[in-house]
């Protein structure tokens, strides 16, 4: 895979849909899944798909008269690679700087900050 492209949200929303499915969808199944307020026609879930694919984010096999999509990179992945341009872009790399605005953003329950230095702790014992 080449250098991740960002996507935009109207993208985002297909991804999590062949994400959530989590086997090869068709563009008919998309469109059935979609939120009531997404009044998207198909030709518009089919542009988005192609951009996906332009993106190496989804990959089409042919079956029959349908393309099922189905993603080359994983949820968790794309996770990751997001997590890692925002530390970099918003806190200029520095993960505790990203940690620190979490702490003062007061929205941490003690739930978070218990898993979190959980997940602390198993990192700095690797």
């Amino acid at each position: 895979m080449t250098k991740l492209q960002r996507m935009s949200e109207a993208e985002k929303q297909i991804m999590d849909i062949i994400w959530a499915v989590g086997r090869p969808i068709t563009t008919a199944e998309i469109l059935t899944i979609l939120p009531e307020d997404k009044a998207w026609k198909q030709n518009t879930v089919i542009t988005f798909l192609a951009r996906l694919m332009e993106k190496e984010m989804i990959k089409a096999v042919r079956s029959g008269k349908a393309n099922f999509y189905e993603p080359r990179i994983s949820e968790a992945d794309y996770q990751k690679l997001e997590t890692k341009r925002f530390v970099k872009e918003v806190h200029r790399g520095s993960v505790s700087g990203l940690i620190s605005a979490l702490c003062d953003s007061e929205d941490l329950t003690k739930e978070d900050i218990e898993e979190l230095m959980n997940k602390l702790r198993a990192q700095a014992e690797k």
